[in-house]
């Protein structure tokens, strides 16, 4: 399943990416960004006992290596094996489980470098023995290609989520 997406993906970024003129995006080129940025966005937020070490692999395909060491150093990700595998333990532990609900995946244009902005917005529900809770997120990603096969690789990230006001504010 993976294999066919990626190859999927593959073929049709590189068809936009090489396109002659400025002109609106393939609609099957379109979904591909999108289903690319939903993945992505449920390996970084689903952090249930079951999945979190598989996400963590994965993403270390899907994440440039600069995007990788800013999000380890904001601590959205674990900085090593060692923390990846004290965090499967704790949430092993407290039986947590996570649901991701992808509300809104909205694709711009290519910038000079080919490189494609994609917002993503939804709702991140967890649930464990410790807590429960949703929140909110809004992520903006800057798609691009890796140069040893072209897949696609998120070479940008930032967190836009609105700050929730405090208790008692």
């Amino acid at each position: 399943m993976h294999i066919l997406l990626a190859v999927s993906v593959l073929g049709n970024a590189f068809l936009w990416l090489s396109r002659p003129a400025k002109a609106t995006m393939p609609t099957e080129v379109k979904q591909d960004i999108e289903k690319f940025a939903r993945i992505v966005t449920n390996n970084l937020l689903d952090t249930s006992y079951i999945t979190c070490r598989e996400n963590m692999q994965n993403l270390r395909d899907e994440l440039a290596p600069s995007v990788q060491q800013t999000l380890a150093g904001a601590g959205v990700l674990p900085r090593s094996e060692q923390d990846l595998n004290a965090l499967v333990m704790d949430m092993t532990e407290r039986k947590q489980i996570c649901a991701v609900r992808i509300d809104s995946v909205k694709t711009g244009e290519a910038d000079a470098n080919g490189c494609i902005p994609v917002r993503v917005t939804g709702v991140c529900a967890i649930h464990s023995a410790a807590e429960t809770g949703e929140r909110n997120f809004a992520f903006q990603y800057l798609l691009g290609s890796k140069k040893d096969g072209g897949a696609l690789v998120v070479a940008n990230w930032a967190d836009l989520t609105p700050q929730q006001p405090q208790a008692g504010q």
